[in-house]
């Protein structure tokens, strides 16, 4: 069967395109939210010096300056991540969390950079600390709050959607005019629209039939008409002659062009054509890191590890003289663990448990377990006992902060039970992480618990920076959700 449906008709679309541009709609949120930020870092220093002191306005101009910074820096997280565009607004890339990120590396970047510049005199504590607080809660209602303009203009039809136009035989555009929006959220659904299908005749076993090129003019002239703003070729790859047809035709057009990958290649969430020698691939999965920040992070950990040893070790001796008078055994405790693409280590820890006899079988820790003793409860609920994998960081066995490593047994046994649960090795296991400072911590007795926790991880990989690192080891020592779930 072949055909063309008309989805839209050419009066409801023909409207101005600069009013669908992503980079308008991004340009207008990064200018809105550096002059918030800047005149409220202003309005803050101008009110305390004003009423501490009587008003000192060449401070609330220095609060201003140091405003306008920090709203560089923060925009600079998001645009890094190609978060100003209106589909990472309905994808909720401005939520809450991803603000606190953002304004909390702007800050640290700001105290590195006026630390370095030896100018940390020039804004007060106090402002600071007030800047810091009302920002972040203006941050999130200013978010919130282009969010919903755009959910509004899309609704309104001020915003137009993305349209679409579907090319190629009639099952594979069935399914992907059901994939468009099936995994996208409902406010997001109302950014794409699909305004035609092109139906060919012909199938990936047949040879390109001798009416596809009349099809494809007339698709080609309906699109014309329609505007679309992508056409998504859905022939299957293997019917050569037919999809080299296709993006011949509508190469003509000024509308951006798409071969479907089909549900293997949607799994990914980065995928890039790039070229290996003279072979043209489609990038689905990159290193975790590259040369140069395995050298970073490293350098990191091995400065990080030394600093914590030598400043902990008084720390150390008195844990271990605690755990020899409350129970007999030894000080530290080794366990074999899984660690950077699945080699084994033996971790090191305080020991918190009475001692088991060598080659018992792992049973994890449950909250009031009869084998941890008095010591070991209050080690674990600080996570003091933690500590000694220093010696694992500086060792290279770990990092300060990556995937926590599990017990062998443990790792085996939910690897089969989790699709994407052995990706967590592709860099090396930390002493803290993003899914601890979330919360996710301590017995995983249901895949549902492991598999938020395994997401937290990949979320690490995948956003990976020394500035994260910084700011996983900030919340590590200061976050209530970090001793959640501890025993």
């Amino acid at each position: 069967m072949s055909g063309i449906d008309r989805i839209a008709s050419r009066a409801s679309l023909r409207t101005p395109r600069f009013t669908t541009s992503s980079f308008l709609i991004g340009a207008m949120s990064i200018a809105a939210t550096c002059l918030v930020i800047t005149v409220l870092g202003g309005a803050v220093g101008a009110a305390y010096h004003s009423v501490a002191y009587g008003g000192v306005w060449d401070t609330a101009l220095r609060a201003a300056a140091a405003g306008c910074l920090v709203a560089l820096l923060y925009c600079a997280t998001f645009l890094s991540e190609g978060a100003y565009t209106i589909p990472g607004y309905l994808r909720g890339e401005h939520r809450p969390r991803r603000i606190f990120y953002a304004w909390n590396v702007a800050f640290i970047a700001l105290l590195v950079l006026a630390f370095l510049t030896q100018t940390t005199v020039a804004i007060s504590r106090a402002t600071a600390i007030l800047f810091y607080a009302t920002g972040l809660l203006v941050m999130i209602g200013v978010e919130e709050s282009i969010r919903s303009a755009i959910v509004a203009g899309l609704k309104s039809g001020r915003l137009l959607p993305r349209r679409v136009m579907l090319v190629g035989d009639a099952e594979a555009t069935r399914q992907i005019s059901e994939r468009l929006i099936a995994a996208v959220p409902d406010d997001e659904k109302a950014s794409i629209r699909v305004v035609a299908v092109a139906n060919l005749t012909g199938g990936s076993e047949l040879p390109l039939p001798q009416d596809i090129e009349k099809q494809l003019s007339e698709a080609v002239a309906l699109a014309r008409t329609l505007l679309p703003d992508e056409v998504i070729i859905a022939t299957p790859w293997n019917n050569g002659e037919a999809v080299e047809a296709a993006v011949t035709a509508f190469e003509q057009l000024p509308v951006a062009i798409h071969l479907d990958g089909g549900p293997v290649i949607a799994r990914f969430s980065d995928v890039q054509l790039c070229r290996v020698g003279g072979v043209c691939t489609v990038s689905v999965a990159e290193l975790p890191m590259s040369p140069a920040q395995v050298i970073i992070k490293r350098a990191f950990d091995v400065v990080g590890s030394t600093i914590g040893l030598i400043l902990l070790s008084p720390v150390f001796a008195y844990v271990a003289w605690k755990i020899k008078r409350d129970s007999s055994g030894p000080v530290f405790f080794f366990q074999e663990r899984r660690g950077f693409n699945q080699d084994t280590f033996h971790i090191v820890k305080f020991r918190t448990m009475a001692a088991t006899e060598p080659g018992a079988k792992f049973e994890q820790a449950k909250p009031d377990d009869l084998r941890i003793t008095d010591v070991g409860h209050r080690l674990r609920r600080t996570s003091i006992d933690e500590l000694p994998q220093l010696i694992n960081v500086l060792k290279g066995h770990m990092s300060l902060v990556g995937p926590r490593p599990h017990a062998v047994d443990h790792d085996m046994d939910f690897e089969h039970r989790i699709r994407r649960y052995p990706r967590r090795l592709n860099v090396k296991p930390g002493m803290t992480g993003w899914a601890q400072v979330n919360g996710l911590r301590g017995q995983t007795d249901t895949d549902d618990k492991m598999k938020q926790r395994v997401d937290a991880d990949l979320y690490y990989i995948d956003n990976w920076s020394i500035l994260f690192d910084v700011y996983i080891l900030l919340l590590t020592v200061s976050s209530p959700k970090t001793f959640k779930n501890a025993s």
